[in-house]
């Protein structure tokens, strides 16, 4: 787990809060649920409008790489190159087929699958490294989804502090209700703010990040399965590899 998004987002509202307390705000008082609802579903409902919805949706799932990290081993994948080569080598990479359906990686099966037919080593780098850039910008519109989303938050949130003006002006013969009119402008305004800079922008860098390094990671990958194709000496390609580790 990343315990940086965790923490993160709780330090900030602890940074908040506290600041509030110390200042003596009641603590309560930094709670409006219409102004909740306004920033939340109103940020969700514009950043949703600029989207698709298989988008929406793959950007959510996106969470779980926010919370949890990218799921590599470039030991392990090192390894298993390095195995493979040897086999290569020693055997030829006609031998190499019956080690495809062994393999999890998507990229690593499909790049084995090219070396054992005899492709190209060209056309094996060119076809890898396409769709690996393919993938990452697929992947990389959960990041810019969550950018958006902190793009449009302050803005939202303005709109729920005009409403709650609204209120006022409304209610200016009602003193009693111009103070929660007033609250709810207030509050609007500081979850638009704290919606983007709290969670939204930062999740989107995260994710863009995590984005990255899956790239480089797939690059490994196919960089071995190349260097398999030309005929590079196992010991060569794994020191190239790890080169790209660090």
């Amino acid at each position: 787990m990343e315990l940086s998004s965790i923490i993160g987002p709780i330090l900030g509202i602890i940074a908040v809060v506290g600041t509030a307390a110390l200042k003596g705000l009641q603590v309560g008082m930094l709670w409006g649920g219409s102004a909740a609802m306004i920033v939340g579903v109103g940020a969700m409902a514009a950043v949703m409008t600029a989207y698709p919805m298989k988008d929406v949706i793959f950007s959510f799932k996106s969470l779980g790489l926010f919370l949890n990290g990218p799921k590599m081993d470039p030991e392990g994948a090192i390894s298993t190159i390095e195995r493979l080569a040897q086999l290569a080598r020693k055997d030829g990479v006609l031998a190499l087929e019956k080690e495809i359906d062994k393999l999890d990686d998507h990229l690593m099966k499909k790049g084995i699958e090219m070396v054992s037919m005899n492709t190209d080593a060209i056309v094996i780098e060119n076809t890898l490294f396409s769709e690996i850039d393919m993938m990452y910008e697929e992947e990389e519109i959960a990041a810019k989804f969550w950018e958006d989303m902190g793009a449009f938050a302050p803005t939202i949130g303005i709109l729920g502090a005009v409403l709650g003006l609204m209120v006022v002006m409304l209610n200016l013969d009602n003193p009693p209700e111009i103070g929660p009119g007033i609250k709810t402008a207030f509050i609007a305004t500081l979850y638009g703010v704290a919606l983007a800079n709290l969670f939204a922008l930062p999740a989107g860098k995260k994710i863009k990040r995590m984005c990255h390094h899956k790239k480089v990671f797939r690059e490994m990958i196919a960089v071995g399965i190349v260097g398999i194709a030309q005929g590079t000496a196992p010991k060569v390609l794994v020191e190239r590899l790890h080169g790209m580790t660090h």
